[in-house]
């Protein structure tokens, strides 16, 4: 259905909630990622948090056309008994489509520039829908949709300015958490050295069993996983984490920044090692995902070990389609892949059904 757009949420909210994440996204980032690499620690927190405002891709613009049912009993142009009630003659709906690249939920987004009449559409994954129920030939389609389109850029433009200053500030803000972090372990150590007895270091209860597969691979760098888990951050929450601990569930040993990192390791070290030892890369291909810099990297390096007919790449669509796909990588589009709308079980199942199979 088609809404008011920019409407929902402030652009400084927004900000201030991103700013507040980002802190807390650092809190669990370990000392010994910062010492080995605070370059990819910053430059990954600053791409996770950045905003990613839409770019209108106005050439790639089409229309879907089918006949329909066109009420116009408000019409003062036809003679109509009774207007209370709806009065249905054959017409057409015409959808014009719009593709565009970035956060689709920043459609939501009220920036410092707006009017009193914002502009209406719908968003579907990675497109703009404009929706028109007509009986009459003479209106003005295209003439309709550039005014709206002109409106829609302007608010993004402000949008852009607003992402742009952001970033900067981000940029600040993660070099202050670092060098807070660096105070704070020289206060620890000042306060350790001061003492006049031997210290001890304090052993850790574990709240839950390890597993071997989380326990010793940081230790052993011989040991491999069974998957690496590929995904943007949006989709975090709705599917990563759920499909990864599934599969962790059925005794996989699954590469998951949520179960790796935190093991101390650098980031780029951690991912590099996850990608090169795992034997699969289940990829969670999703509108989020083709706007992102580092999960692109990330399936560009599974993609690198496909030699010689091997089959690494698992692809899983998440609120994404062929047309999408197809949109993004010919080639990903070509493979049988599963898509979560069928439910997280049959996807656990059929990525099972891959990693159980003998080795070649």
């Amino acid at each position: 259905m088609p809404k008011v757009l920019f409407q929902k949420a402030d652009i400084y909210s927004v900000i201030e909630e991103l700013k507040r994440k980002a802190k807390e996204a650092f809190r669990t980032i370990p000392d010994s990622a910062l010492d080995a690499d605070p370059v990819a620690v910053s430059a990954r927190l600053i791409e996770e948090f950045s905003l990613n405002v839409p770019v209108v891709d106005q050439d790639k613009k089409y229309a879907l056309t089918k006949e329909t049912e066109v009420d116009v009993s408000q019409d003062p142009m036809r003679h109509v008994l009774d207007r209370s009630r709806p009065f249905y003659i054959r017409g057409t709906e015409v959808r014009v489509v719009i593709p565009f690249h970035g956060d689709g939920w920043m459609f939501d987004v009220s920036p410092t520039m707006f009017t009193s009449n914002p502009p209406v559409a719908e968003v579907q994954n990675n497109e703009l829908h404009f929706v028109y129920k007509l009986a009459n030939a003479g209106f003005d389609i295209d003439g309709d949709v550039g005014r709206t389109l002109g409106y829609i850029n302007q608010y993004l433009r402000s949008l852009r300015d607003s992402a742009e200053t952001f970033k900067n500030e981000l940029q600040q803000l993660v070099s202050s958490f670092i060098e807070q972090r660096k105070r704070e372990r020289g206060t620890h150590a000042q306060i350790v050295g001061s003492l006049k007895m031997p210290v001890r270091k304090e052993e850790t209860k574990q709240s839950r069993p390890i597993r071997p597969a989380e326990s010793t691979w940081a230790a052993k760098p011989e040991d491999e996983w069974d998957v690496f888990v590929s995904h943007a951050s949006e989709d975090k929450e709705a599917i990563a984490t759920p499909l990864a601990e599934a599969l962790r569930a059925n005794d996989l040993r699954v590469w998951y920044d949520d179960f790796s990192l935190r093991l101390g390791d650098s980031l780029r070290e951690s991912i590099d090692r996850g990608l090169a030892r795992s034997r699969y890369g289940v990829v969670i291909l999703s509108g989020y995902f083709f706007s992102k810099h580092w999960p692109t990297q990330e399936l560009n390096g599974l993609a690198t070990r496909e030699v010689d007919g091997r089959k690494v790449i698992l692809p899983v669509w998440h609120g994404v389609g062929f047309a999408e796909v197809r949109g993004y990588s010919v080639t990903l589009a070509d493979r049988i892949a599963v898509q979560t709308k069928d439910g997280l079980a049959l996807v656990v199942e059929e990525i099972m059904k891959v990693v159980r199979e003998p080795r070649r």
